[in-house]
C-alpha cells in the first residue's frame, strides 16, 4: 500500500517535472544559443515568460527576431519571425497580385513572387535568388516585402550554427532589398 502511494507521488512529480521543466530547459538552452552567436550589431532582447528575441542594428536597416517554442504535446513546431525595417522611406509601387516569373525555372517552381515587376527584376539577381533558395532549403521563407519592411519566417533552429546561417541569409536578403529599393 505504501509502495503504491510512493509510486503515485513519484509519477505525479515526474509528470509535473516534464510539464514545467521542459519549457524551462528549452528557454535556458535557447538563451545559451543566442549568447553563443557573437554577431556584431546583434543584441538579445529578454523575453518575459517566452523565448528571448534578438535585435539587429545595421546602418540602413534594423530588425527584430521573435522566437516561438513548439506547442506542448506536439502540433505546431517552433518557429521564428524576422521583421526588418528600413531606416529611410522606401516607395514601392503597389500592383495587382499576379505571379511573376524570373526566368529561373527552379526558383520559379519553388518560390512565388508577386508585386511590382520592375522592383522584382531589380531585386532578384542571381545572387539574391540563390540566397532565397538556400533559405528555403533550411526551412525559411520571405513572407513579404512591403513599404520599408521585409518579413521572413522559418523553423526554430536547435543549434547556434543553424541560427547564424539563417540570420546571415536574412541579412543578405534585406541588404539586397534596401539596395534595390534605393534606401
Amino acid at each position: 500500500m505504501i509502495l503504491q502511494i510512493v509510486a503515485g507521488v513519484l509519477a505525479g512529480a515526474l509528470l509535473l517535472g516534464c510539464i514545467f521543466g521542459g519549457p524551462l530547459l528549452l528557454r535556458r538552452s535557447h538563451e545559451a544559443m543566442l549568447r553563443s552567436l557573437g554577431m556584431e550589431g546583434v543584441t538579445i532582447v529578454p523575453g518575459s515568460g517566452a523565448l528571448s528575441g534578438l535585435r539587429i542594428e545595421r546602418p540602413k536597416w534594423k530588425a527584430e527576431v521573435a522566437f516561438e517554442p513548439p506547442r506542448v504535446g506536439g502540433g505546431r513546431p517552433g518557429h521564428l519571425r524576422y521583421l526588418a525595417e528600413f531606416r529611410g522611406p522606401v516607395p514601392l509601387v503597389a500592383t495587382p497580385d499576379a505571379r511573376l516569373r524570373t526566368g529561373d525555372d527552379e526558383f520559379d517552381r519553388k518560390i512565388s513572387v508577386e508585386g511590382d515587376p520592375a522592383f522584382a527584376k531589380k531585386l532578384l539577381s542571381p545572387l539574391v535568388r540563390e540566397k532565397m533558395m538556400r533559405l528555403d532549403e533550411i526551412g525559411g521563407r520571405v513572407d513579404a516585402i512591403g513599404e520599408g519592411t521585409v518579413e521572413i519566417s522559418g523553423r526554430l533552429p536547435r543549434q547556434s550554427a543553424e541560427l547564424r546561417k539563417f540570420l546571415e541569409l536574412c541579412g543578405g536578403i534585406v541588404d539586397a532589398t534596401v539596395t534595390a529599393a534605393g534606401a
